[in-house]
């Protein structure tokens, strides 16, 4: 049994990097994550492997976040080679996506920080209806023109900054579920357990990188 696992994973692999030297990265991206799913968690290398690839299929359809994802899984397993050189290339301090400048990154950290906080509260996760999405981005982007013409945060490391983003609370809308504590737990996948200094030290998943770029890093929505 163990033998046909093995040769199902080589199998979806080889496929997936077949469509993916035809230049059909949305075929292989199907295959690719067949294979991810199949590779047990024991097995690193191949798993960081298809990981890797996956994140490949995922850069040429420009699916840039999930990507990141991808490679952010792929250089814990292992944290050298391919994976680990694009991934770096790839992220901010604040182990999202990099953006054109400096400003735009704390932006979209501090978007998505307070988007999740919305989310997370809520039973699925999503807006209910197009009003209660314009609603809420509305109240983000005021509290974002309220500190950034503030200067709030200037001269902050991206740490201090996470901090800072971090206790920012809006006053959003209930739309008819508790946000007092719903979801509570859940906000630290989005936002991880670290803060202040702990997010500048080596992560503990051994990953030798920055917490802040690695478990505690910012996740996209994407990923929620």
């Amino acid at each position: 049994m163990e033998r046909t696992n093995t040769n199902r994973q080589r199998t979806l692999l080889r496929k997936g990097l077949k469509e993916l030297s035809r230049h059909r990265p949305d075929l292989a991206i199907e295959t690719l994550r067949l294979a991810v799913d199949a590779i047990p968690p024991a097995c690193g290398e191949e798993l960081s492997s298809a990981l890797y690839w996956l994140s490949i299929a995922l850069l040429r359809l420009d699916r840039r976040e999930l990507a990141i994802k991808s490679l952010a899984s792929a250089q814990k397993l292992r944290p050298r080679g391919h994976a680990r050189s694009i991934y770096l290339r790839s992220i901010n301090g604040y182990g999202m996506l990099r953006q054109p400048t400096p400003a735009l990154d704390d932006f979209y950290a501090f978007t998505n920080i307070q988007m999740a906080t919305y989310l997370l509260r809520k039973p699925r996760r999503r807006f209910d209806s197009f009003q209660e999405r314009d609603i809420v981005l509305k109240l983000i982007l005021d509290a974002w023109k309220t500190l950034a013409s503030g200067g709030a945060f200037d001269g902050m490391e991206c740490c201090e900054k996470l901090d800072y983003f971090r206790r920012v609370r809006p006053n959003f809308p209930s739309f008819g579920f508790d946000a007092n504590q719903r979801g509570a737990k859940r906000l630290a996948f989005a936002f991880g357990q670290t803060s202040g200094d702990a997010a500048t030290q080596r992560c503990a998943c051994g990953s030798g990188l920055p917490a802040i770029q690695c478990c505690g890093r910012v996740k996209s929505l994407r990923e929620l």
